[in-house]
């Protein structure tokens, strides 16, 4: 069994070549597989990317705002004359020192900022200084419940707090009363040069951009990214909520890839979020398909080179080259009487010419074997021919001519015994 060229020649190489195709395909597979997980990082870091780009270009365009509401806000004041310090007043239950402006007090007054806001829209505030707070007196900032943000704190914990309490002015990104603005905030100072309060210019946060740069970046399925303080979620794709996405970044299983990039100019972070369960379901679909389909080519190129050695090599012998060999080893032992089956039409293949062979030595030897039984005839004719001879001739040449006719008849015989040798028929 497996004895033929087929199963000793051709089928291994073809295995072989399986094998190596096939360990390509699986090889390949895992890269494909390490590669897809690669794509989906990248793609989260492009994601990333495009929403910082986002803040950015917000923060740019509103900063120059900004500072023209800033000088718009402080040309007001100084048309009217300049501030000053006035004496304490009380504003939304805090008692703090007021501001004239022209000889007017600024507390709850809103003619500066409604004009600033209503020529260059935004919000505009001055604050008075007490001590190391400040403190709005008028201002169009409005709280949640659509009253003016009179009375409120300059939060003491932000940047603009920190420079200011240097008398250095700022412009950056503040949270007023739980909304980021881009603001600017410079001392406001009497005309004695004393450090009275503050002239604040700000725009709240719009970003359009940003919720449509939030809605693109879906990771994978169910993947996301959004952006959050230290306390909510602040800005999350339209498809998912808020608390979703809080349950996601709060998750301790391990279920969920959480990464954070910080934006510290906003005081918010990015988060990209994905489960891994669907990134591995993703990369082994790729990776197996790759591998399925290396493995049907590998198959397919195996079985190729199956059906052509097998059809152009056994095509080119006539046949298995063991019977071959078995054949050429009979017709040297001298049997010409065995069968030789040619395999093909091929009249050029090995097999055919041997049996052309195997023909022709036959014809040869018939040939030979008849002329020399002919001429062993004629010997004994020779013979009889001869006794009548003798019989009338003289003894000597007699004796001669018989030793002479012997020989032939000796020599024959031994040519017809050596052809005798070679096997004509199968009886």
């Amino acid at each position: 069994m497996f004895r033929g060229f087929r199963f000793q020649v051709v089928l291994p190489v073809a295995i072989v070549a399986l094998l190596l195709v096939s360990g390509g395909a699986i090889g390949f597979s895992l890269w494909a597989t390490h590669h897809e997980e690669l794509v989906v990082r990248q793609q989260v870091a492009d994601n990333v990317t495009a929403i910082q780009a986002a803040f950015v270009a917000t923060e740019t365009l509103m900063e120059e705002r900004t500072h023209g509401g800033m000088n718009l806000l402080k040309e007001q004041i100084a048309a009217r004359g300049g501030a000053e310090k006035g004496p304490p007043v009380t504003v939304a239950d805090k008692t703090v020192p007021d501001i004239l402006v022209g000889g007017k007090s600024a507390a709850g007054n809103f003619e500066i900022v409604d004009y600033v806001t209503r020529m260059l829209k935004g919000t505009a505030t001055i604050f008075s200084k007490d001590g190391d707070r400040f403190v709005r007196i008028t201002t169009n900032v409005m709280k949640d419940n659509g009253r003016r943000a009179v009375g409120t704190e300059l939060n003491n914990t932000t940047r603009a707090y920190a420079a200011l309490s240097q008398g250095v002015a700022f412009y950056g990104v503040v949270d007023i009363l739980g909304s980021p603005y881009i603001t600017g905030y410079e001392p406001l100072y009497s005309k004695s040069g004393e450090y009275i309060g503050i002239t604040y210019m700000g725009y709240k946060a719009e970003l359009p951009v940003l919720e449509a740069a939030l809605d693109r970046a879906r990771v994978l399925s169910s993947g996301f990214v959004a952006v959050v303080d230290d306390k909510s979620v602040r800005y999350l794709p339209s498809w998912t909520t808020k608390e979703q996405v809080q349950q996601h970044l709060d998750s301790k299983d391990g279920s969920w890839i959480v990464e954070r990039t910080p934006l510290p100019e906003w005081g918010l972070t990015i988060v990209s979020a994905y489960p891994v369960g669907e990134l591995h379901a993703v990369s082994r679909s790729i990776g197996y398909g790759v591998g399925l389909v290396g493995l049907l080519i590998g198959a397919a190129i195996s079985l190729t080179l199956f059906l052509l050695l097998d059809r152009k090599v056994l095509q080119l012998l006539g046949g298995e080259p063991r019977l071959a060999a078995e054949y050429m080893k009979k017709i040297a032992e001298g049997d010409l009487a065995i069968d030789i089956g040619v395999a093909g039409k091929r009249e050029d293949s090995l097999m055919s010419s041997l049996k052309v062979m195997q023909l022709k030595l036959k014809n040869l030897v018939a040939a030979v074997s008849g002329g020399a039984a002919e001429v062993n005839a004629q010997s004994r004719k020779f013979e009889t021919a001869y006794d009548a001879f003798q019989r009338g001739r003289d003894d000597a040449a007699s004796q001669e001519l018989l030793k002479q006719t012997k020989g032939i008849s000796r020599t024959l015989a031994l040519l017809e015994k050596s052809i005798g040798r070679f096997k004509l028929s199968a009886s």
